[in-house]
């Protein structure tokens, strides 16, 4: 039985398959809170009985905020970096924005799609910027000219992207049947 639980006013489903990517979510983040709270963390714990003189354990985050950079939409989902420019996805625009990090503005803003094809995700691999849309397809652009230089079909509904061993990964998902399921494909050549 797929049902979260057995009240019957709640009914979420997950796709097959879907149950072990939730355990293994649920299991990660129980495991990484438990980390932080007996100071097994990144960083080292305080010693037993710390007084005063004694070292404060590391923080997670710097305690000072050196730079922020507001950006010009409000719902922004994902962020890769290339060079000194992080990009920015807005989903609900489907734009993505170029913050140069070194004068601390945003230097482009780019439409990459129409609200069908909400950016889901992008990476930065091969010299280019990589965006996956929702429904597709994957755009290749040129992050200094912010000219879209290819357009790929995606079979599915786009999850990730990602760069790695001069590859392109996709993780689609294929539209809600009774044999729903996520695939990880690769890219047929190199990204080059």
């Amino acid at each position: 039985m797929d049902e979260i639980g057995q009240d019957p006013k709640l009914n979420v489903r997950f796709a097959r398959g879907r149950w072990l990517d939730v355990a293994v979510a649920v299991a990660l983040i129980a495991a990484a809170v438990l980390a932080v709270m007996t100071g097994r963390g990144s960083g080292p714990a305080a010693a037993p009985g710390a007084g005063p003189g004694m070292a404060a354990p590391a923080a997670l985050l710097p305690s000072t905020v050196r730079t922020r950079i507001p950006v010009p939409f409000g719902q922004p989902g994902g962020m890769t970096v290339v060079g000194s420019t992080a990009w920015i996805s807005d989903w609900s625009a489907s734009r993505i924005a170029g913050v140069d990090l070194a004068v601390g503005r945003v230097a482009k803003t780019l439409q990459v799609g129409d609200q069908r094809d909400e950016p889901v995700s992008m990476t930065a691999g091969a010299g280019s910027l990589w965006v996956l849309g929702f429904a597709g397809p994957l755009l290749r652009i040129d992050p200094a000219s912010g000219a879209i230089t290819r357009r790929f079909p995606v079979r599915g509904l786009g999850a990730d992207v990602a760069y790695g061993d001069g590859f392109i990964w996709v993780i689609t998902e294929d539209p809600p049947t009774a044999a729903a399921r996520s695939t990880c494909t690769r890219s047929t050549r190199p990204a080059t």
